[in-house]
């Protein structure tokens, strides 16, 4: 007798499941806890291996590719992106979860959807978007908020509660070398979480997940060996200024070194944290960072024209949008494809965020030229 292929897919999935509950750490997010506001939905995947397909097919994740890490407007093919970044925090917290025996596929969608909600030019242009949001009533801008907004009101998902709650926490993770998850978080918490943080964007929220503490730590390791790597490879440092620590000098070695040491003090722990040496050594390499590389003058000559054409496009965009509403640019480039909840409860001034928000760099400043710099008229077009 042949065996209906609806109950072959059954009989694996709850293969995993069963799987899943002898393997994992005893407090690592399972396929039994997850939830989704809009309901479950039925699927031959587990549920956050489904959240992790839905991320990587969506519009605002193939956007990442042309969206700044730290360097923008350079000609280098070999300096990271935002695309690539979120790449590398997934497959250095994958590694070290396996260890730990945590849920992967929870890890990789954090990872991997954490950062969709940064604007053009990175830090840089969410502060520029921020004072713009500020000057106009809207309130402060902050990218983890932006992405959990991304996946739920612009380009809706319907991801797992654990999802946004990693991606709205990922930042701060040097305020402690160890982090204790808030274990247990309902929905209810989340959005508390989201207006604390809409309130005050530095603030530190903790995960509900050691998954998404995991991530919260990654993302920081991750970018400070390699923003050295691509520093030295533009010529912005030399290989002799890069402090010495017993972390390492290299992306390879940092990074080596930072997996052993939350593997250490993490496995079978409630926790995730690193010793703290470990952890001031990283503080010290982060603060050179900064004072080396984040600000330094070769790459802050576009600065200026940046900020410039920030407040240049939102002001044009909410002027043409506040008269001609549903014949303006926005909505006819952005919201006449939004669900009806969207249109009916968005503020303008929101819209005009959520758009710039959204932008690559490069459509950032295609938008300003269509909008700004005069065109050629072709005469036929003006008498059909």
């Amino acid at each position: 007798m042949t065996i209906p292929f609806s109950e072959t897919l059954s009989f694996y999935r709850h293969a995993l499941i069963k799987q899943e509950k002898a393997y994992l750490h005893p407090l690592a997010a399972r396929t039994s806890t997850h939830s989704r506001q809009a309901g479950n939905e039925e699927d031959y995947r587990l549920p956050y291996k489904r959240d992790v397909d839905k991320i990587i097919h969506s519009r605002a994740y193939a956007r990442y590719n042309d969206k700044t890490q730290v360097v923008y407007l350079v000609d280098n093919d070999h300096i990271t992106h935002r695309g690539l970044h979120v790449q590398f925090v997934s497959s250095f917290a994958r590694g070290i979860a396996e260890i730990l025996r945590l849920n992967l596929d929870l890890v990789e969608a954090i990872s991997l959807g954490h950062d969709v909600g940064h604007p053009p030019f990175g830090h840089e242009g969410e502060e520029y978007l921020s004072e713009l949001s500020i000057m106009f009533e809207n309130g402060a801008f902050a990218h983890p908020l932006q992405s959990c907004r991304l996946f739920t009101d612009i380009e809706p998902l319907n991801l797992g509660l654990a999802v946004y709650d990693g991606f709205l926490c990922h930042d701060g993770a040097m305020n402690s070398s160890l982090i204790h998850p808030s274990f247990d978080k309902t929905w209810e918490d989340h959005f508390n979480d989201k207006k604390q943080k809409a309130r005050e964007p530095e603030y530190n929220i903790i995960p509900g997940t050691l998954e998404g503490c995991l991530v919260k730590l990654c993302d920081t390791m991750s970018y400070i060996g390699k923003d050295i790597e691509d520093a030295i490879r533009l010529g912005i440092i030399s290989k002799e200024q890069v402090p010495k620590t017993f972390l390492g000098t290299t992306n390879q070695e940092i990074l080596a070194t930072l997996a052993k040491e939350i593997i250490k003090m993490s496995y079978e722990q409630a926790y995730i944290g690193i010793s703290m040496e470990a952890f001031e050594a990283l503080k010290f390499l982060r603060d050179f960072n900064f004072a080396h590389i984040y600000v330094h003058p070769q790459l802050k000559v576009e600065s200026s024209k940046i900020k410039r054409a920030y407040r240049l496009l939102f002001e044009l965009l909410l002027e043409d949008l506040n008269h001609l509403n549903e014949e303006s640019y926005v909505w006819k480039n952005y919201t006449f494809n939004k669900n009806e909840h969207y249109k009916n409860s968005t503020s303008l001034v929101q819209m005009v965020v959520d758009y710039i928000s959204g932008m690559t760099d490069s459509f950032f400043i295609r938008t300003l030229e269509k909008l700004t710099l005069p065109r050629r008229i072709d005469l036929r077009e003006c008498f059909r």
